[in-house]
């Protein structure tokens, strides 16, 4: 899983920082930034290098040790920690951009998308403001189909939550500690260490949490603040140690500092999206990042690497680069779909463009007034900050007005299917169909509608898998007496999204259609893992629970569908596509051997979502697909494992293609609801078509 994000605004007026009235500006923890903001948008931009998420890691080892830095340096100067004044700070310095982005992307994907892909950046910029984005995203990743979804621009905002929320306890509990200290009349040294005793519980406590929750919930755990409160401790602790770390010999110090610039270069590239976060894969970022802070306590050498002044600038307007970057990568790669290098040109230059504006004119600006600071009513700065203030809620309100306005005037297509939409009646009319809309330079009106699209699902129980595997899942039944004719359909949610097709094409000829599909996970012979940890675990005993009903039930007909692309736990070094083809024919042989027949349905090709894929600026070309040369070799492998004695294979791609060239409408009706799932409507379009196929099978005059 691969998301950046930016930790503490660039200027917290603490010792190091700029804009501190302290001696003591660090140079090089400037350059961290840089380095951290850079990787990060290289990897989301170009995915390269494949660890660059890891400056995520790098900003949140910052964040602890300056917060915690200017929050014990207040308490040694004054006897005590002002919340109000902390919270003020952190409001005025954090807020007024990132509300700024939040509003401008809503506005730009309320212009751009339609229906439920506005619905959900509303409800993303919500949890957002809130600081809740990681918890938000975190039940996105745990839920299999909002994994297949578009990606959210706003998708960046999780870590900013993180720390926000390690910021609502962090100083209070810090007040606490140093308050008891202090009312036993205890040197501010033995506060120190008492300090460090608590964030050393915290830190461990919170690695030994994410080893858990990466191995549970892996999902889960790389949005979660417990499983990332031990990097924020890593940092803080640094600041608890400055004492020590500032007897550190001068002669060692850049040592330090190189060998954790190099431990940092090493993690961007040894790190990669199947590494376990965030433990352990980002200890090595957070030990050389502690490495560089450390070398740099009491006053370091400059690196010039990390402290020369273009980097330094970097690092000054990081926090704009970073909230910036991502909404523009989404809504620039959605708004020219297939456009390549332009969409990278384009995003890096409106990143530069739009950080340095909003550096000078927003961020700089409120951070430097007395917004929400105690002032006299007629203070000048005072009035001035209200100003920026009150200039930055009415352009905030103005977007938010324009944004419900587009909303409401710019209508999607009409859910009204044009004539014909619904039904063909033969391969030659969808073949006309398919032709058309290839040829369209126009959108027609679609069903279903865009603004149904989002929020479409499966019928209520399919895909659920089957209990007791599954504790949610179906209790996978055969009703007793066996029905005459019985047809089970097995697979991954490929076969779920083929029910309301087999539904339609089997129930009016009196067949009892049972679904024992269970989504991320395929009916092969062999184990796979899914996006979802829970589904991994489950799968072999759905499939046992599958096996047993069907040699027990012996039902007259088995059709089954998988994804062609699918992680194996065990490969020993065997080609992907062999091991699906040794995985289904044993299936076919030794699973459904008391099957009646079985009928292998292929899966649609992948496409583009249409949620992002169907904007505004978009035309029916830019939504077409091409058949892979890895689609076409998949497509063959299947029809060998699934060709045999009482068992067929249909292939389907003229169901979706002409000359491997693949829209994303036939006939009006959009065809896929995500990247490679069925809508049902398209599915239920294609009944004359799967009945012409499926009459000779279940005739017997194939056999």
């Amino acid at each position: 899983m691969s998301s950046g994000r930016l930790a503490t605004p660039v200027h917290d007026a603490a010792p190091g920082e700029p804009g501190s009235r302290r001696s003591g500006f660090r140079p090089d923890i400037q350059g961290l930034r840089a380095f951290a903001v850079v990787v990060v948008i290289l990897e989301h931009v170009l995915h390269w290098p494949a660890g660059g998420f890891v400056g995520v890691d790098v900003f949140f080892v910052i964040s602890g040790f300056l917060i915690t830095g200017l929050l014990l340096n207040e308490h040694d100067r004054t006897g005590r920690v002002s919340f109000a004044n902390f919270y003020r700070r952190r409001v005025r310095r954090i807020l007024p951009l990132a509300v700024l982005v939040l509003v401008t992307t809503y506005l730009a994907s309320a212009l751009l998308f339609f229906g439920e892909r506005v619905r959900s950046t509303a409800w993303d910029a919500l949890y957002a403001a809130l600081f809740a984005a990681n918890w938000r995203f975190a039940a996105v990743g745990t839920d299999y189909w909002q994994t297949e979804g578009p990606v959210s621009p706003l998708r960046h905002y999780w870590s900013l939550a993180v720390e926000e929320q390690f910021y609502l306890v962090w100083p209070v509990l810090l007040g606490l500690i140093l308050g008891y200290v202090a009312r036993r009349r205890r040197h501010r040294f033995t506060a120190r260490w008492a300090v460090g005793v608590v964030l050393g519980v915290i830190v461990l406590g919170s690695i030994v949490f994410a080893l858990w929750e990466v191995e549970h919930r892996p999902a889960v755990a790389y949005f979660s603040t417990v499983s990332r409160a031990w990097e924020l401790g890593v940092g803080a602790l640094l600041a608890v140690a400055t004492p020590v770390l500032a007897r550190i010999p001068v002669a060692v110090r850049p040592a330090y500092q190189w060998l954790g610039l190099v431990g940092l270069s090493v993690s961007v590239f040894a790190i990669n999206a199947q590494t376990p976060f965030p433990v352990p894969g980002a200890f090595l970022a957070v030990i050389s990042t502690s490495l560089v802070i450390a070398g740099g306590v009491g006053g370091q050498r400059l690196m010039a690497p990390l402290t020369n002044r273009a980097v330094r600038y970097v690092g000054d307007v990081s926090y704009s680069l970073y909230l910036w970057h991502f909404p523009l990568l989404i809504l620039i790669g959605a708004a020219l779909p297939g456009s390549g290098q332009a969409t990278v040109v384009l995003t890096l230059g409106g990143t530069v463009l739009l950080s340095v504006l909003s550096f000078h004119l927003v961020e700089n600006p409120i951070r430097r007034s007395s917004w929400l600071e105690r002032q006299p009513p007629g203070d000048r700065r005072h009035r001035s900050g209200t100003a920026l203030a009150l200039r930055g809620a009415g352009l905030a309100a103005l977007a938010a007005t324009i944004a419900v306005v587009a909303t409401v005037t710019a209508r999607s297509p009409s859910s009204q299917a044009p004539a014909g939409a619904w039904t063909v009646t033969s391969r030659s009319e969808l073949a006309a169909q398919v032709r058309t809309a290839l040829d369209a330079k126009d959108w027609p009106v679609l069903t279903p509608s865009l603004g149904e699209l989002g929020a479409a699902s499966f019928a209520s129980g399919d895909g659920r898998g089957c209990r007791p595997a599954v504790a949610d899942g179906n209790e996978c039944t055969v009703p007793t007496p066996r029905p005459p004719r019985l047809a089970v359909v097995v697979g991954d949610s490929i076969g779920t999204a083929w029910l309301p097709l087999v539904r339609s094409t089997l129930e009016p000829a009196g067949w009892v259609v049972q679904d024992l599909t269970f989504a991320g996970c395929p009916f092969l012979a062999s184990d796979t893992v899914s996006p979802i940890e829970k589904i991994t675990r489950s799968c072999p005993g759905h499939r046992r629970t599958v096996r047993a009903v069907i040699e027990n039930r012996k039902p007259d007909l088995v059709i089954v569908s998988n994804a062609y692309q699918q992680r194996f736990v065990r490969t020993g070094g065997t080609p992907f596509q062999v091991r699906w083809e040794e995985a289904a024919r044993t299936a076919r042989e030794e699973w459904l051997a008391a099957a009646g027949k079985v009928v292998a349905l292929q899966p649609p090709p992948l496409g583009p979502d249409p949620k992002s894929c169907i904007t505004r600026l978009s035309a029916p070309r830019d939504c077409v697909s091409t058949l892979t040369a890895e689609y076409r070799s998949y497509a063959e492998v299947e029809r060998r494992a699934w060709g045999g004695r009482k068992s067929w294979h249909i292939a389907t791609t003229d169901w979706f293609c002409d000359s491997g060239q693949c829209p994303i409408f036939v006939g009006g009706v959009i065809v896929r609801r995500d990247g490679n799932h069925i809508t049902a409507e398209y599915a239920r379009k294609l009944t004359p078509l799967l009945g012409e196929v499926l009459a000779p099978i279940l005739t017997g005059a194939t056999d």
